[in-house]
C-alpha cells in the first residue's frame, strides 16, 4: 500500500525524468507546433499567418503528396513483408536446426552496421560502373546500357526499399526473446495431441505472440515514418520525387528552401501521421489486452 512518504519518494525519483521530458521534448514539441502556423524564414522572426503552410500542404504542393505515398507505402512493406520474416526467421531458430547459433549470428551482423554505412554501401554495390549490376549484364548476355537502379525512377523506389526490408534481425531478437517465456510442457502437450509443427506455430504459438508481433509492427511503422539517411546516402529523394519520403522532404524544406515554418508545419504532419498509425496498430493487434 503507497503511503504519502512513498509517494514523496515516487515524485522525487521522478522528477528529473519528468523536467528532462518537458526541457527536451515538450517545449520543442509546443515551440514547432506553433511555429507550423508562421510566416519562418531564416532572414525574419516568426509572424502567425494562421493555416496558410498546412493549406500549402495539403491543396498546392504535390511534393508533399508523394511524400505521404512514399512513406505509407514504405510502412507497409515493412510492417507485413519486413515484419512477417523477422517472425519466421524467429520461429526457425526457435526449434534450434543444426547450425542455428551461427546462423542466427550472421543473421544479426546487418543490425549492428550503421545504417549510413549499410546505404553507402548498396549505393557503391548497385552502382552501374562499380557493383554488381554490369557484371551481371553481361553474364546474363545483355547488350542493352547498363542498369542505374538509384538514377532511373522507374527502378528507384524498389531498390531503396531492398536496402532494409530483409534486415529483420529487431522484430526476430524481440520474438525470440517472447518466444523463450512460452512453457515447453504447452508445447508438448501439443506435439502429444499430435499436432504439426506447422500447427503449433499456426494455432499455439503465433496467437500467443500476438501483442509482441504488434510491437514488432508499430516499430517497424516508426522507423519508417522517420527514415532518413539511407534514403539521403542513396538517392537524396531522388530521381524527381520517386523515393522522396516525409523525413527528406523536411530536411530539403529546411536546408534548400529555408521555410521553416513550413518545415514545422510538415513535422506535425509527419507527427500526426505516426500517431494515428500507432493507434491504429494498436486497435488492430488489441495490445495491451489478454491472450485469454
Amino acid at each position: 500500500m503507497l503511503t504519502k512518504t512513498n509517494r514523496v519518494w515516487i515524485l522525487l525519483f521522478l522528477a528529473p525524468c519528468l523536467l528532462m521530458f518537458v526541457v527536451l521534448i515538450g517545449i520543442p514539441l509546443v515551440n514547432v507546433v506553433w511555429t507550423s502556423f508562421a510566416d519562418y524564414t531564416t532572414f525574419s522572426k516568426p509572424e502567425i499567418s494562421g493555416w496558410g503552410n498546412y493549406e500549402q500542404l495539403l491543396f498546392h504542393d504535390d511534393s508533399f503528396w508523394d511524400a505521404v505515398k512514399n512513406t505509407l507505402l514504405w510502412v507497409l512493406l515493412q510492417c507485413t513483408v519486413g515484419v512477417s520474416i523477422g517472425c519466421a526467421v524467429a520461429l526457425l531458430l526457435f526449434r534450434k536446426p543444426f547450425g542455428w547459433k551461427f546462423f542466427r549470428a550472421v543473421y544479426m551482423i546487418p543490425s549492428i552496421i550503421p545504417t549510413v554505412a549499410s546505404g553507402i554501401m548498396f549505393y557503391l554495390l548497385l552502382n552501374p560502373e562499380l557493383g554488381i549490376v554490369k557484371p551481371l549484364q553481361q553474364f546474363l548476355g545483355s547488350q542493352g546500357p547498363t542498369l542505374n537502379l538509384f538514377g532511373n525512377s522507374s527502378y528507384a523506389f524498389w531498390a531503396l526499399t531492398l536496402t532494409w526490408l530483409f534486415y529483420s534481425a529487431i522484430s526476430t531478437v524481440i520474438i525470440m526473446a517472447e518466444l523463450g517465456t512460452i512453457s515447453g510442457s504447452l508445447l508438448e502437450a501439443a506435439r502429444i495431441d499430435g499436432a504439426s509443427r506447422f500447427q503449433i506455430d499456426l494455432f499455439i504459438l503465433l496467437p500467443l505472440l500476438r501483442n509482441i508481433i504488434g510491437t514488432c509492427v508499430i516499430l517497424a511503422a516508426v522507423g519508417m515514418i522517420t527514415q532518413f539517411d539511407t534514403i539521403y546516402v542513396t538517392t537524396k529523394g531522388g530521381p524527381g520525387s520517386s523515393t522522396l519520403n516525409l523525413s527528406v522532404y523536411l530536411y530539403n524544406t529546411a536546408t534548400l528552401d529555408n521555410d521553416y515554418g513550413l518545415t514545422n508545419a510538415i513535422s506535425v504532419m509527419q507527427i500526426l501521421l505516426g500517431l494515428f498509425l500507432v493507434l491504429l496498430i494498436g486497435r488492430a493487434f488489441k495490445l495491451g489486452e489478454s491472450h485469454e
